[in-house]
C-alpha cells in the first residue's frame, strides 16, 4: 500500500513539473512584483538609450530604442567578479527581460540571453526585438544561474516570484 501511494506521489509531482515547463516564457512571472532589489529603467522614447545595471550578481550593459510599442534591445552580460574569482564553471545562466508597468507588476517576460559554454568568463550578447505590452512603463532585468567548483556549488537569482 505504502509503495503504491510513494508511486501516485512521485507520478504527481512528475506531472507538475512536466506541466510547469509548458508555461510560454512570456507569461512567466506576469502579475508578480519586482523584487525591491530590481531596479526598473523608465522606458523613454526614441534613442539609442545606453546605460549599465548591476548588482553582485551580473553586470548588464545595454542599449535600448524605444519607438511606439517597439523596443529594440542590445547589450552583453557578465558575472560578477565574487564568482569568476571562486568558482570555475558557469552551468547555467539565463538573462531576462521583464517589461513594468507603474506599480512594478511585470506584464511580459522575455529570455534575452542564456549561456552556452562552461567558460565562467562568458560573456553574454543580445540583440533583440519585442513588442511592448499595453501599460508597459518600464523594464527590469533578472535572471537565474548556476557556478560550480572541484567541492562548491552555487545557485543565484534574481526574479519576480510573487503573486
Amino acid at each position: 500500500m505504502i509503495i503504491k501511494q510513494i508511486t501516485y506521489c512521485l507520478g504527481a509531482i512528475f506531472l507538475l513539473n512536466l506541466g510547469s515547463g509548458c508555461v510560454p516564457i512570456s507569461k512567466q512571472f506576469v502579475g508578480n512584483t519586482l523584487a525591491p532589489k530590481q531596479q526598473v529603467i523608465k522606458l523613454q522614447s526614441g534613442g539609442p538609450h545606453m546605460d549599465s545595471w548591476q548588482n553582485f550578481d551580473v553586470k548588464i550593459d545595454y542599449e535600448y530604442k524605444q519607438n511606439d510599442a517597439v523596443l529594440n534591445i542590445s547589450g552583453r552580460a557578465v558575472l560578477g567578479q565574487h564568482y569568476v574569482m571562486t568558482f570555475d564553471n558557469l552551468n547555467d545562466l539565463e538573462l531576462y527581460l521583464f517589461f513594468i508597468d507603474g506599480n512594478s507588476r511585470v506584464l511580459g517576460t522575455n529570455m534575452l540571453a542564456r549561456s552556452v559554454t562552461q567558460n565562467i568568463a562568458e560573456t553574454l550578447q543580445f540583440n533583440e526585438s519585442y513588442k511592448s505590452p499595453p501599460g508597459t512603463t518600464g523594464i527590469s532585468f533578472g535572471y537565474r544561474g548556476h557556478v560550480s567548483a572541484m567541492k562548491d556549488n552555487e545557485t543565484f537569482y534574481l526574479l519576480p516570484l510573487d503573486h
